[in-house]
């Protein structure tokens, strides 16, 4: 079972992956990009392909994982998104992305402040993130167990709350891996209307156990969802 599950959620994420570029790319192309919390720089230079960005920024709270970053040529900064404030002057990125970030996050109105004062006027955040309105966290709620997503709550241990949980009973590899928050689309963007950012898209992926694109046909329950807005 748990490798069947493994398996759906792998192909839900790279597909979520492939719609983060498009939501990129639907914009047109861009001089600058940001990607917080960009891990090694990996998909950073997918997304700054898919909108043929010329600078190229990440954050990464991470140090070993920001030089890894910096070496595939990305001016990255080893700072905490939601507690710092960005080194970036005011209207001067063009678009700011993030991919399965947002709920590792304790302060999301310092996270989406910073995001909306670097964004340039017209400019775009494309936000990744697992969705709690998912048919499967739904369905662990009814149960009274953790949400699917949520199980990876505590430094100590992954999986706990819920008896099928993936990683469960699994030791905890970084503490910034675990999950703070996790949201509803209506939820997410609202909060980004708070700092004057206006709906654009909205995708998704994961309809488990059905394909992973019917996730974009049930786009409010399914496994991730990718809103953008604009500046």
């Amino acid at each position: 079972m748990k490798k069947f599950l493994a398996g759906m959620y792998e192909r839900a994420r790279l597909l979520n992956d492939d719609y983060v570029s498009k939501s990129i790319k639907v914009n047109g192309e861009i001089d600058s990009i940001l990607d917080v919390g960009c891990w090694n720089g990996e998909l950073t230079m997918y997304y700054a392909q898919a909108g043929n960005a010329k600078k190229i920024y990440g954050i990464e709270v991470v140090k070993e994982m920001s030089d890894k970053a910096t070496e595939k040529g990305i001016q990255c900064y080893a700072l905490r998104a939601d507690q710092d404030i960005w080194p970036f002057n005011d209207n001067s990125i063009d678009c700011v992305v993030s991919n399965q970030v947002v709920e590792h996050l304790s302060d999301l109105d310092h996270y989406f402040k910073e995001a909306a004062r670097v964004l340039k006027p017209g400019g775009i955040l494309v936000t990744s993130t697992n969705n709690l309105g998912s048919w499967h966290n739904i369905f662990a709620l009814l149960w009274g167990w953790a949400p699917f997503d949520l199980t990876n709550s505590s430094k100590i241990t992954a999986g706990i709350g819920n008896p099928l949980s993936v990683h469960r009973s699994e030791k905890v590899e970084l503490s910034t891996w675990t999950h703070k928050c996790i949201y509803t689309p209506r939820w997410l963007f609202e909060w980004q209307k708070l700092y004057g950012l206006k709906f654009s898209n909205q995708m998704a992926t994961g309809f488990y156990p059905f394909p992973a694109s019917w996730g974009n046909i049930f786009k409010n329950h399914a496994a991730f969802m990718i809103i953008t807005t604009k500046k």
